[in-house]
């Protein structure tokens, strides 16, 4: 008839998993999640605890830490594939997703909320999404400036002597001795080389 609606598609509904080994699986997972976000989200984000404490722990649990970071702080993936330079002020609410190598330079300050991504997942021709994930190393060089709630996606790589706006997403590599804006980050501004963000102190 028309004018009449088409009738609705069948949805498939998938049932609980029941398999034994299936289920005992996902609470083995299910409980490493939870002692990864006690220790890398509740226990060092706490306001609790000291900066150089925060910087302890990170190095008890393998990452490569010379500075400590801010209240707050998120962490996920591998602690080994952390590496925080000397002099790096890091402030709250940072969440940092370690899944590959992510390498913070010296002398670099992480606004607040800010969020460093490496997980990916890759796309076909088809437009289908894998549900595995790639690791994919972000490396930031020493003496930038990362605003608040910006956004490092996989594979970014600041050069040295960035400024990153607030809220900007960073894809890509960004040359050094400019400042960048945008979704995507575009480069807005020279520096000049002598021009160079504030140091913090180094034993932070």
């Amino acid at each position: 008839m028309a004018g009449s609606a088409a009738p609705p598609v069948p949805t498939a509904v998938v049932p609980p998993t029941t398999d034994p080994s299936t289920f005992g699986r996902r609470l083995v997972e299910d409980a490493s999640y939870a002692g990864e976000h006690f220790v890398f989200t509740a226990l060092l984000g706490s306001p609790l605890l000291p900066r150089i404490v925060r910087r302890l722990l990170l190095r008890a649990a393998g990452a490569h830490a010379e500075s400590g970071v801010g209240t707050g702080f998120s962490l996920t993936g591998d602690p080994k594939h952390l590496t925080i330079g000397r002099g790096v002020f890091c402030n709250r609410n940072v969440t940092v997703e370690a899944v590959a190598p992510v390498t913070i330079g010296a002398n670099t300050a992480i606004g607040m909320q800010v969020l460093i991504m490496t997980s990916h997942h890759e796309i076909d021709a088809e437009g289908r999404w894998s549900d595995v994930a790639t690791g994919r190393p972000v490396v930031v060089e020493e003496h930038v400036w990362i605003g608040g709630r910006a956004t490092i996606l996989p594979g970014a790589h600041i050069e040295h002597d960035v400024v990153v706006a607030a809220g900007a997403v960073v894809v890509g590599r960004l040359a050094a001795h400019g400042v960048y804006a945008g979704v995507p980050a575009k480069r807005i501004r020279e520096l000049a080389p002598s021009a160079r963000p504030p140091v913090v102190d180094p034993t932070a």
